[in-house]
């Protein structure tokens, strides 16, 4: 766990997301959790070594790799609203889903037989701020990654968590995206004065992570555009996949995985574009 800021902690190294915890004079709020079983005990662990009491447990989304891991605190969970309606749609056969990533991995398969999900107790639509124990925290809906997509900001520390809307040397998820918005969202930060980001996968950055993901996003729109004004349906604009392949490095052993979440952006870039120019 690293100290960014005065009572700012983040752990970096988790096979899901990145996750975070803010000190406060009455305990802490906890920023995401992860999404191995065995991992998001170590990290009530880990926060439990620097305070006895959490408030809060806040989920920048309601994708597996922020949540798997609320059940190991004993508090209640933030969320945006849109999360808590995907959410509270969850069922054993979602944990099944999980189980069934790591199948080559039964040692950590096995682990999701002892998870139950948690829902989010508190919901929120544009801001929250949360004046707690001497800290203002700003739970912020950003958008863009999904529609519950959120932050948070510390306007006195100038550090922002953006969850997935920014991530470092991997490829963006799309799939669930509105990748105008998620365009604009990222314009917005770099016109931010920002002391950090803590983003949603990979090391610390500043504004100028923004950019590599705005190239990104705008080279998938300007590719599936392309195909959908040629004519081609969208089993065909899945070329796409191979033109966008290499963007960004990636272990040879995740290259289906890879490849599968670009296929879920461009299905829904192609939506996008069918939206904005119809269908004939």
């Amino acid at each position: 766990m690293q100290e960014i800021a005065p009572g700012v902690y983040v752990k970096l190294d988790y096979e899901g997301a990145n996750v975070g915890c803010i000190l406060t004079d009455t305990g802490a709020i906890v920023i995401d959790t992860p999404l191995i079983p065995a991992e998001g005990k170590d990290w009530a662990a880990e926060v439990a070594k620097i305070t006895d009491k959490v408030l809060y447990v806040f989920n920048t989304d309601h994708h597996r790799a922020h949540i798997m891991g609320n059940q190991y605190f004993d508090a209640p969970v933030i969320a945006h609203e849109m999360a808590w309606k995907e959410m509270s749609n969850y069922k054993d056969t979602f944990i099944e889903r999980t189980k069934n990533i790591f199948k080559k991995r039964p040692e950590i398969a096995a682990q999701f037989d002892q998870v139950k999900l948690k829902h989010p107790e508190i919901t929120f639509t544009g801001r929250l701020i949360v004046k707690k124990g001497g800290r203002e925290v700003h739970f912020v809906h950003l958008g863009g990654h999904t529609p519950a997509t959120s932050g948070v900001w510390l306007p006195d520390e100038r550090i922002l968590f953006t969850g997935d809307v920014v991530v470092v040397g991997e490829h963006p998820s799309l799939g669930q995206s509105n990748s105008k918005e998620w365009l604009k969202v990222l314009t917005r930060l770099r016109k931010m004065s920002l002391t950090c980001i803590v983003p949603g996968h990979g090391p610390l950055c500043n504004v100028e992570a923004t950019v590599p993901v705005s190239e990104y996003i705008r080279a998938m729109r300007s590719k599936v555009r392309s195909q959908y004004r040629a004519g081609r349906t969208k089993s065909e604009a899945a070329v796409v996949i191979s033109q966008m392949i290499d963007y960004f490095p990636y272990r040879p052993g995740d290259k289906s995985f890879i490849e599968k979440r670009i296929r879920a952006g461009v299905s829904q870039v192609y939506d996008e574009m069918k939206a904005i120019y119809g269908t004939g």
